[in-house]
């Protein structure tokens, strides 16, 4: 998973496009304060819009204080040209410095996320998850439980099997933004909250598995996940 703290809008959605189109996951926030509530969960690789000030640099080595473990990446903003070398000093692990160029980032973002053995989401097998009860078919579209049919719309279909593919992983609502509806902008979460309840309720209504829509688990002041626990715990308690 990767978080991007860019406020540059021409580069930000650059920088999002590229990302989108190679099948990287990724949180977008245009603030570093809006960054905050994010960065308790792991991110393999930051990237920060280096601003060329001695306020950016403390926020780069705040976030390496708070997140020792992520790769931080600072790109310079259009119009701005420096060697890099205070923001390597704060804390940041590479530095990209203008013109930008997609190729060269998308092949750095590759190359940091390897040496913590993330995989490209392409490279998994994506045609079936069976979780339980849950069989879900991308070729068919088609999702069951307990062998009954499911009707689900296509962005109800895909949330559902992005959740599956990642059980007891907790997902941010800009995360599933990002990976569900291919954009990431703040301000759009109630549109997951809408398609969550309607997934929930129409799981629900599953005759032979009761409350299916209650593992879709709610984890309050983060996002949603897939409970595969609870799952198991039915199963115990049947």
């Amino acid at each position: 998973m990767i978080l991007v703290i860019f406020s540059c809008n021409q580069q930000q959605r650059q920088i999002q496009q590229c990302l989108n189109e190679h099948g990287y996951v990724h949180d977008l926030v245009s603030t570093y304060m809006s960054a905050k509530t994010l960065l308790s969960q792991h991110y393999p690789l930051i990237i920060v819009e280096a601003k060329g000030s001695a306020a950016c640099s403390e926020k780069i080595t705040r976030i390496r204080e708070q997140c020792d473990g992520s790769w931080i990446m600072a790109i310079e903003p259009e119009g701005m040209l420096t060697d890099g070398a205070s923001y390597l000093e704060a804390g940041a692990d590479d530095h990209l410095p203008q013109p930008f160029n997609e190729r060269v980032f998308i092949a750095r973002v590759r190359a940091h996320l390897r040496r913590v053995a993330i995989p490209d989401i392409q490279t998994v097998d994506t045609d079936a998850v069976n979780v339980g009860p849950f069989t879900i078919d991308s070729r068919l579209h088609s999702v069951t439980v307990n062998g009954e049919d499911v009707k689900l719309t296509a962005r109800e279909f895909t949330l559902l099997y992005h959740l599956c593919r990642h059980p007891n992983q907790v997902f941010s609502r800009n995360q599933l933004l990002s990976a569900v509806w291919g954009y990431n902008h703040e301000g759009y979460e109630h549109t997951v909250n809408t398609h969550m309840n309607r997934l929930r309720n129409k799981l629900d209504a599953v005759i032979s598995y009761h409350q299916a829509g209650q593992l879709l688990q709610t984890v309050w002041g983060v996002g949603y996940k897939f409970n595969s626990q609870g799952l198991a715990n039915k199963v115990m308690s049947a």
